[in-house]
């Protein structure tokens, strides 16, 4: 049965947490000055901050998002079709099945979003993407700051680099530890109450290892082949502290 299943005890705890983690940011958002326009409240109960409020897009054919949430959704049962299988049969496990899950991560994030664009029709607007083709990314800075996870980015912008502007490497540290700490929340948290057994801290590690990479490569400033190695290095080599046990429970990966 699904409800003794630690996959889908995973799932559900994450999602959970998810919701209040989005309501305690939205409250940090809205003491900042840049607050959610008047004419759309609305938006506030969903986006996290102003400035994923501005990228907000009238819709231009309803077709084209039922469409895009269709096959998303298809992607999304195809790759899992073909992991299941993949899995099962090639016994992958331990560092080898965190990079693994990594395209699962990127499509299972876009299709919730396209899912949520579907059901937020009737407001008239698209919601904006979570991603920009973050394998186009060049720099880390590229792919925290404009490529992965735009709510959080703009969530950031205005909830600490903005109160910290004076201070540019202190808002960016700050930036990433927060991210650990919400990623604490949601993934190592559910995880300890459903099994008894979380790497606390590997979340906040993994981030501050992104904000060090940031401050090198602007140290050094290289647009060479290497700097776009250093990268991607940074980014995936330290992947797995992030695409744990508890985040391939809730992807059921695991």
């Amino acid at each position: 049965m699904w409800p003794d299943d630690p996959n889908w005890q995973m799932t559900v705890s994450f999602l959970i947490a998810l919701a209040l983690m989005g309501f305690a940011m939205k409250f940090v958002a809205g003491l900042s000055p840049a607050t959610i326009p008047p004419h759309r409240p609305h938006v506030f109960w969903l986006l996290l901050s102003s400035a994923s409020n501005r990228r907000l897009q009238p819709i231009k054919s309803i077709r084209n998002a039922l469409l895009r949430a269709a096959l998303l959704c298809a992607a999304l049962a195809l790759i899992y079709w073909i992991y299941g299988n993949f899995l099962k049969n090639s016994h992958v496990h331990g560092i080898a099945l965190s990079y693994a899950a990594i395209p699962v991560l990127v499509l299972t994030s876009e299709t919730l979003v396209a899912i949520a664009t579907v059901l937020w029709l009737p407001s008239g607007r698209v919601l904006p993407s979570i991603h920009n083709r973050p394998w186009q990314a060049r720099s880390i800075a590229s792919f925290w700051g404009s490529r992965w996870n735009l709510w959080y980015s703009d969530w950031s912008r205005q909830a600490i680099f903005q109160p910290v502007r004076c201070r540019p490497a202190l808002a960016l540290v700050l930036a990433f530890a927060v991210s650990g700490l919400l990623h604490e929340w949601v993934i190592n948290v559910p995880l300890y109450f459903i099994t008894g057994r979380a790497p606390f801290g590997t979340m906040i590690i993994y981030f501050l290892l992104q904000a060090v990479g940031v401050l090198v490569e602007r140290r050094f400033k290289s647009h060479s082949a290497w700097s776009l190695v250093f990268t991607w290095l940074v980014v995936l080599a330290p992947a797995p502290l992030v695409l744990n046990e508890g985040l391939l429970r809730t992807l059921h990966l695991w």
